[in-house]
């Protein structure tokens, strides 16, 4: 237990104090007063320089738009957070006005948006997409126990997903599309008695993202800075799937019979960390050049002809021609999949090592009993190694998310402050670097940087409080 040091006998261990006060000065100065000096610059018209005009509020209301619906929105999430474990019926109201009420109210502001004479319905983009999630909801069914009570939710999340990209395949706006599925989805979900509180949760957190993502687009914001957040958004649920191949290699080297096999493949794991991160960019430059190894494997396996009859069917655009190579860094349609596929097969160094820690502390006995009760391989993962793994697990996912949130360094050397073909890439933290080094905006920049700030620590404090590690 920590010892309590009152400030009589402050003289008496001031030498300990002296040891600790020269690196709590470089943290002052490196860290809080270049953090606090950005959120003073958000609020003044600065070009990092000598111009400087206190204007308050003015860069928020150019990025975020209309106050006024931007402290509803806010109020909202925070409401859904701090009542999240009440069970009290006038907080699962609050939760169902939220999730019903919010997709209600976005497409009531977007009402002179919804014309459906002007909605283009591309029958056979909207079909296939439909299909594809139909049937990722029955192999959910088919293959989950079906007494499993967190069967009826995976399929439910499914089928949201399914019916948000199916209406955005039929040429509805994105924010219109999601705002329609989330409350087709929240009616059924909030109506239903039975329906598990943590989906219901999650529909009504659904909606106050959607709600926050129309209001940057449609409510006089800035549209690239909303935009490089969907971007993000996509990138940060790739980030997530992207999780699974490093835990299932981590999981492999644990299950290793041989110490010294255990031992090697460590090793081998470690050894590209001493690999200089330039190095690495240019060989999956080269790997998505057009004469490079992507389009050759494509070629081989018959899969860019697949590709190009979809492109055909679906109207891509043209992007996978017959006999071609496409451009993969080049092509606005292409850059964001390229940017998901980049480092496959996605195992990451420190993931493994740290996933590997966990799984070490796991106790050998569990593993004996779990072979006495005849539990196999598939069973030992789902019910014994991932449970007792889901605090590193949740520490992973923080840094990911902030990581994802923060990082544009791979996407400036690749393509500049520009974002790539047509700005597809021109993610917050670009953007905010574009600003303040291109257009000598610092002010607007450091506002840029406040709000990313603030919904790192929001998905921060949903990740804490709905993440729970049961042991």
């Amino acid at each position: 237990m920590p010892r309590y040091v009152s400030i009589a006998k402050v003289k008496h261990y001031w030498p300990l104090y002296g040891f600790v006060l020269p690196s709590a000065l470089l943290v002052s100065i490196f860290s809080y007063y270049t953090a606090s000096s950005a959120m003073y610059h958000a609020f003044f018209r600065w070009n990092g320089d000598y111009i400087k005009r206190f204007i308050g509020l003015g860069h928020f209301e150019r990025s975020m738009g209309r106050p006024g619906l931007w402290l509803i929105v806010t109020l909202a999430a925070f409401a859904i957070t701090i009542t999240s474990k009440n069970t009290a019926r006038w907080c699962k109201l609050l939760r169902a006005a939220v999730g019903i009420g919010l997709p209600l109210t976005i497409l009531g502001v977007l009402r002179d948006k919804i014309a459906l004479g002007e909605v283009t319905a591309s029958a056979p983009q909207a079909f296939v997409s439909a299909l594809i999630f139909l049937a990722l909801v029955m192999a959910v069914g088919f293959f989950s126990d079906r007494y499993d009570p967190a069967r009826p939710a995976r399929m439910a999340f499914i089928a949201i997903l399914g019916l948000g990209f199916s209406l955005a395949r039929m040429a509805w706006p994105g924010d219109i599309a999601w705002a329609a599925a989330l409350l087709i989805s929240g009616i059924a979900l909030w109506l239903h008695p039975r329906t598990d509180r943590r989906l219901r949760l999650g529909q009504a957190f659904g909606a106050v993202a959607v709600t926050m993502w129309a209001l940057g687009a449609r409510a006089g914001g800035d549209p690239t800075l909303w935009r490089g957040f969907s971007v993000i958004a996509i990138l940060v649920v790739a980030n997530i799937i992207k999780m699974i191949p490093s835990i299932a290699t981590a999981v492999v080297i644990h299950r290793l019979k041989s110490d010294a096999a255990n031992y090697w493949y460590r090793v081998l794991f470690v050894v590209p960390m001493i690999i200089p991160g330039m190095v690495y960019l240019l060989i999956w430059k080269f790997f998505f050049q057009p004469d490079g190894l992507l389009n050759r494997i494509l070629n081989m396996t018959g899969i860019m002809w697949i590709l190009t009859r979809l492109d055909s069917l679906l109207d891509w655009g043209g992007i996978f021609t017959a006999g071609g190579s496409p451009v993969w860094l080049g092509t606005p349609q292409l850059v964001l999949p390229a940017m998901i596929l980049w480092g496959f097969p996605w195992v990451g160094v420190v993931g493994v090592l740290i996933y590997l820690a966990g799984l070490q502390s796991i106790d050998k006995s569990l593993y004996e009993a779990a072979d006495v009760d005849g539990v196999g391989s598939i069973g030992k993962f789902i019910h014994l190694e991932l449970p007792l793994i889901l605090t590193q697990v949740r520490i992973n996912l923080v840094l990911l998310i902030i990581g994802t949130l923060q990082t544009y360094g791979l996407v400036l050397i690749l393509f500049g402050s520009e974002g790539g073909p047509q700005g597809r890439l021109l993610i917050p933290g670009l953007y905010m670097f574009h600003n303040a080094f291109a257009r000598a905006e610092a002010g607007y920049a450091c506002s840029i940087g406040l709000i990313i700030f603030v919904f790192i620590l929001l998905l921060t404090e949903i990740n804490n409080r709905f993440i729970k590690v049961d042991k």
